[in-house]
């Protein structure tokens, strides 16, 4: 390795409903495709869930016995903006930009390029460096001969990344018992509309409100399907206590700068493979997944408390 230029380490994230998108496929059969692909590390997005409801569950002990609403995903936020209600909001980042943030900070000072997997539009973000929808990603990896229902369903000399969860749901939030064994709190799934109602309904109780299912949260959207593809839940914490910022970016001039990867070097090239030249031969070079419009919101798409 050349002096001053240090290879990046390249990281996709799989979005769960990119993990329900190649079904029958493996999640372990996607991850040994991205590796043949060029890609260094393959982590699910539930690492920046962790993070997200572990910040929910220490917010709400904060809070005491009051009523919260919870805000990870753009779609609830868009939701939110037009009429905020008068309950407070716990806004944070998305769980992509979570899971990125976290992956940074446990490899630096090496550079990393996430690349992002998943429809979530909270993956539009300066930590992020490209994104793939999931059926543009298989449709690269078909056209570059890695077929991802070909590859086996273990990986070689090499654990793979932990998948389970330990305090979190798909979207970001805490898992029901977790929470309620922690703070005394209850989850309830509320829509936008009823934020309030919900609030003075449980006016002396702990309540965290989770809209993202009435949002059509990408993360959140078949839970009941994502949890059937994921390993038992986990005894102890997954991530590691590593400082992440969870919060939600105050406008884009605050947005943390992303680590660019460093140009490689014919000398680098000769100690360390050139990720970035086996991602220009299998056609993985750019991203190409397109914002996600804006869900308008009905009511026949809530479920309400009552």
């Amino acid at each position: 390795m050349s002096d001053g230029h240090v290879m990046p380490i390249y990281v996709a994230i799989l979005g769960t409903d990119a993990i329900l998108a190649i079904r029958p496929v493996d999640p372990l059969q996607l991850t040994r495709a991205c590796h043949a692909a060029g890609f260094d590390l393959v982590v699910p997005v539930s690492w920046g869930e962790e993070l997200i409801a572990s910040h929910l569950v220490e917010r709400m002990a904060e809070a005491g016995a009051t009523a919260l609403v919870a805000s990870s995903c753009p779609f609830v936020s868009e939701q939110l903006r037009p009429t905020p209600p008068r309950t407070p909001v716990i806004s944070t980042a998305s769980p992509p930009v979570v899971c990125a943030r976290y992956v940074r900070a446990v490899f630096r000072p090496r550079p990393v390029h996430v690349t992002y997997v998943g429809a979530c539009p909270g993956a539009f973000h300066p930590e992020i460096d490209d994104r793939y929808l999931p059926d543009v990603l298989v449709a690269r990896l078909l056209e570059a001969g890695i077929d991802p229902s070909t590859q086996p369903r273990h990986l070689e000399a090499q654990l793979p990344v932990e998948r389970a969860r330990y305090a979190s749901v798909q979207g970001g939030m805490p898992e029901g018992d977790w929470l309620r064994a922690r703070t005394g709190a209850r989850l309830i799934e509320a829509a936008p509309i009823t934020v309030d109602s919900v609030a003075r309904l449980h006016a002396e109780d702990g309540l965290l409100m989770d809209l993202a299912s009435a949002c059509r949260c990408v993360c959140a959207r078949d839970r009941a399907g994502a949890a059937r593809l994921e390993p038992a839940r986990a005894s102890q914490p997954v991530v590691a206590n590593v400082n992440v910022s969870v919060a939600a970016d105050r406008g884009s001039s605050h947005a943390p700068p992303r680590a660019e990867p460093q140009p490689t070097t014919p000398a680098a090239a000769g100690v360390a493979t050139d990720r970035r030249a086996t991602f220009a031969e299998n056609g993985l070079s750019a991203g190409e997944a397109t914002p996600v419009p804006p869900v308008p919101y009905s009511l026949t798409i809530a479920r309400e408390p009552w």
